[in-house]
């Protein structure tokens, strides 16, 4: 069987991809010492330290560990909105109304209303109409929670309107409307705001938070909220097929990750900048920002360049993990790996790749 390859820096992904051999040596060096405790469906244990470390960095009374964000994600909707549905706002490029096969409605009974009238957000505006929606609606319904994404996948990346989140949280205060947030990527936001993740997550009730995507978990994720809220959460988790039996090994991968994560995450921010500002001067490439973006760029190649697989594999023999060529357009995404690689290698070893494809 062969096996994936290591590379040294990845474009392709939010957070460093631990080969099966690098994940193996990093857990058998975390549990050297044998004081590492294990879980006991997904409950005390190393699970316990990861959900105190995160709700304190969130600033939340408690977390509880989950599988899945798919599960999580109805888990939290449930615990906001009732388990016997209801509506739900979501944006309409979000992960809970495109990415989840329809568990809200098929599982949970729940009504998606999706908007978008501000391009990665939504206004009061807009909330404020399906508010009046509701109340004049011949049939008694419910709006039982506001969820909202940020930064957003299907938007690369790019950030909810810091006015437009101000202006909902406080419209959704003011009709005692619960607020969730999505905040899978919310530390790469965090970096790239310069904010703390507490004070992002203080308006909402519940805050989901994913484990795999950056902080070298290989599954996970974790809710954070109030402490009567999530206490026995774990009898759902269950109930909904998330008893994991033993969930040690990704907790304690991403407790390890944890401390100076943000840190690094900056170094690779300014290490970016360089990278990006270099790669602008290269005749026959083309640097595209995301409008309020975080850590994806658009990178138009030269019109040579049509063999996605020929790049991906000459990238990989130079050490960088590429994402597939779409159209010409790479979707470059940033991370801690960048700061591997000085920026002036990085940015050379990237344009000499795509020039010596298009030749």
């Amino acid at each position: 069987m062969s096996s994936k390859p290591e590379f040294e820096v990845t474009l392709a992904h939010d957070g460093p991809e631990l080969s099966p051999r690098q994940m193996g040596e990093k857990l058998a060096r975390l549990t050297a010492e044998g004081s590492v405790e294990a879980d006991y469906y997904s409950n005390d244990g190393a699970v316990a330290d990861l959900e105190t470390a995160m709700a304190g960095l969130l600033g939340k009374e408690r977390a509880v560990m989950f599988p899945t964000g798919t599960l999580a994600n109805l888990m939290a909707l449930r615990l906001l909105a009732g388990p016997d549905g209801g509506r739900v706002v979501v944006h309409r490029q979000s992960h809970l109304f495109n990415d989840s096969g329809e568990n809200l409605s098929r599982l949970g009974g729940f009504t998606m209303v999706p908007l978008d009238d501000t391009g990665a957000g939504f206004s009061a505006i807009a909330l404020t109409d399906e508010l009046q929606r509701r109340d004049n609606a011949r049939v008694a319904t419910t709006v039982g929670c506001v969820a909202i994404e940020s930064p957003v996948r299907r938007l690369h990346g790019a950030r909810f309107p810091a006015d437009d989140l101000e202006n909902v949280i406080a419209l959704a205060k003011s009709e005692r409307l619960p607020l969730f947030y999505d905040g899978a990527r919310m530390m790469i936001e965090a970096a790239y705001t310069d904010r703390r993740p507490s004070d992002m997550a203080a308006p909402f009730d519940l805050v989901y938070v994913s484990l795999y995507k950056y902080l070298s978990a290989p599954f996970g994720c974790v809710i954070a909220g109030e402490a009567g809220l999530l206490d026995d959460v774990f009898h759902d988790r269950r109930r909904f097929g998330g008893g994991i039996y033993q969930s040690w090994p990704a907790a304690l991968l991403a407790l390890d990750h944890l401390p100076g994560h943000l840190e690094r995450w900056r170094e690779a921010i300014a290490s970016s900048e360089a990278v990006i500002e270099q790669l602008s001067n290269v005749d026959g490439l083309t640097v595209r920002r995301v409008e309020s973006g975080t850590n994806i760029f658009m990178l138009e190649c030269p019109d040579g360049v049509r063999d996605s697989g020929r790049l991906v594999d000459r990238a990989a023999q130079a050490g960088l993990r590429l994402p597939p060529l779409v159209n010409g357009t790479l979707a470059i995404k940033i991370n801690e790996t960048w700061c591997r690689w000085d920026a002036d290698r990085l940015a050379s070893t990237l344009a000499g790749v795509i020039l010596e494809t298009a030749s």
